[in-house]
């Protein structure tokens, strides 16, 4: 009886081994792993928005500071998790809303400044207003060839370049495990 069920379980396991073989094949499961050159396009592309994010959040702080918390109507009871009314005072939830928008305040911060350092890695290289200009300005890659007087190819080739060198400041485990396996 147990072989029967080991036999049973072994062959479930090679069916659906197979069928996620399959799935791969047809572009139904994606292999979803970004490499750290897609993770570092992803951060510069992002960078101008985090920055906008610190402002917008330093808004909303100065806001609850002018104006407190937002009140919600009378007849919605806040309940705890354990189904007990919450009694703090609109005092005490502005104070928990502001410093847990200083802490995400601070956090973005921390990743800026590691951008930022790993960018001034590379500040004296010939190329690197092209950082700038596609990441940060959204220019296309002709409109930066002609900004340096070169070819595409040349920006494609010197972009990649860069990102190499960017993405080792930000994913250096990263790429240690890329290269090695």
């Amino acid at each position: 009886m147990k072989e029967d069920l080991k036999v049973d379980i072994q062959n479930l396991i090679d069916v659906v081994q197979e069928l996620l073989i399959e799935l791969k094949k047809k572009d139904f499961i994606k292999h979803n792993k970004q490499t750290a050159f897609h993770k570092t396009e992803q951060l510069l592309y992002n960078y101008m928005n985090f920055k906008q994010v610190i402002a917008d959040k330093q808004k909303h702080i100065d806001f609850i500071k002018e104006n407190g918390i937002q009140k919600r109507s009378k007849s919605i009871v806040n309940f705890t998790g354990n189904h007990q009314v919450d009694t703090r005072s609109d005092d005490e939830k502005a104070n928990e809303q502001i410093e847990a928008l200083e802490n995400s305040i601070m956090i973005t911060k921390r990743y800026i400044a590691v951008i930022d350092d790993a960018l001034s890695k590379i500040s004296n290289d010939k190329y690197y207003d092209l950082i700038r200009l596609r990441y940060f300005e959204g220019k296309t890659r002709e409109e930066i060839a002609e900004y340096f007087d070169v070819d595409v190819a040349t920006i494609s080739r010197n972009k990649n370049r860069l990102i190499n060198t960017l993405k080792i400041y930000l994913f250096s485990d990263e790429v240690i495990k890329e290269i090695f396996s």
